[in-house]
């Protein structure tokens, strides 16, 4: 796992991602209403707002026993109703999410920084109405746990926001297109983790002349997941008018972005520690995906490969450099202690950009074990965020 690059190239075709606990609905139903949002010049727009419920659909009843619930809020495609993206908006709602989705800028000649500023104002809304003692949401949202989301526009309209407002904590979106304003140069200013999904067979939005130049211009914590196979359109519900086709069906595509919005917000807004395995880690892998992502953790040796003759005490080490822009120390952790290992330092000072900083791991073998067992996973995490990690997997002879 070294720095700016991970790609992983897998063969099978999306059985694994559909398949995946997070891909499938979560613990509560989702229901859905339209909300009306005042902006600061005293205009309006409606929102789509999704949440968890006692039973799915349009009004139903607030279900609040996981509140107060993180919030996120999405830009809809150029032309596309907040309707074509039900099925995973509804998705989020029944992980335990608020999800509020502006019908707004929905003509031919959309304005896409007021759009990225109905985003924002999604926002306050929610915000406003967790003060509110009248409304259903009256201290159910978890105000300092925000995210941005969108596809195409407004996934570019969604980097805009979040370059924006320093309330969004997490930025994941769908085909993110180019905006004017730029979102491609806008990246540069979000200082969040970015996930910037996107499908290989895109001809609308190509991921080599929008996600990947993202991706690029972009600031550690990054991630560049590429669904193999996959289209513009599919991340939708039905195709509208221009809609290109891809290499999978519509439901592996869906599935697949499912599974991956869902690690991530999960991690980065509800703080479920161990969904790292699944945004930064070996589990990540499912069948369909191949990714670059920067976590900002170099790790060197990537994989060690160390010398361990039985009842002797072995040390090596692992060099740690911060590739973020932001000095950071790191906690180093040993998920598979199958042998004794002592870590020194389990965490280090401070380490400035492009700097590093050295871990000591000291090994004993008290007899010879199976080959299975000579393998052990070495996590560094960021403790900046403390959610932030790289992986070395050290296999001991």
């Amino acid at each position: 796992m070294t720095r700016g690059l991970l790609i992983i190239f897998v063969l099978a075709a999306g059985v694994f991602a559909q398949a995946d606990p997070l891909s499938q609905p979560g613990p509560y139903a989702a229901g859905w209403r339209s909300v009306t949002i005042t902006r600061p010049n005293s205009s309006t727009f409606t929102a789509r707002l999704y949440y968890p419920a006692a039973a799915n659909g349009q009004n139903a009843a607030y279900n609040g026993a996981g509140a107060p619930y993180p919030a996120i809020t999405f830009g809809h495609g150029f032309l596309q109703a907040v309707s074509t993206y039900q099925s995973t908006l509804n998705h989020l709602a029944t992980h335990g999410y608020f999800v509020i989705a502006s019908d707004s800028e929905s003509g031919l000649f959309p304005s896409h920084q007021n759009f990225a500023n109905d985003l924002r104002f999604s926002l306050d809304y929610l915000t406003q109405q967790n003060g509110e003692q009248s409304s259903f949401l009256f201290n159910q949202v978890a105000t300092a746990r925000y995210g941005a989301s969108g596809h195409s526009m407004g996934g570019g309209a969604s980097i805009l926001a979040a370059s924006q407002d320093p309330r969004i904590k997490a930025l994941a979106n769908l085909a993110a297109a180019e905006t004017n304003p730029s979102a491609t140069a806008a990246v540069t200013n979000v200082n969040v983790p970015v996930s910037l999904i996107s499908g290989s067979s895109d001809t609308i939005v190509p991921v080599s002349s929008n996600g990947q130049l993202m991706y690029n211009a972009g600031r550690a914590p990054k991630m560049l997941p590429v669904i193999q196979g996959g289209w513009h359109c599919g991340f939708q519900e039905s195709n509208g008018i221009g809609c290109d086709s891809g290499t999978i069906t519509r439901a592996q595509q869906l599935a697949e972005t499912r599974r991956l919005l869902t690690a991530f917000f999960d991690l980065y807004l509800k703080g479920i520690e161990g969904r790292w395995k699944q945004v930064w880690g070996s589990e990540f892998q499912t069948g369909l995906t191949s990714a670059q992502r920067d976590s900002g953790i170099e790790l060197t040796p990537a994989t060690p490969n160390v010398p361990t003759p039985a009842g002797a005490e072995t040390i090596f080490t692992v060099t740690v450099t911060n590739r973020s822009s932001t000095p950071a120390s790191y906690r180093a952790f040993v998920d598979q202690r199958r042998w004794i290992v002592a870590v020194t330092p389990d965490i280090t000072a401070a380490v400035a950009p492009n700097a590093s900083a050295d871990i000591t791991f000291r090994v004993r073998r008290l007899w010879k074990n199976n080959r299975t067992l000579d393998n052990i996973l070495i996590s560094v995490r960021n403790e900046n965020d403390g959610l932030t990690r790289n992986f070395s997997l050290v296999t001991l002879r």
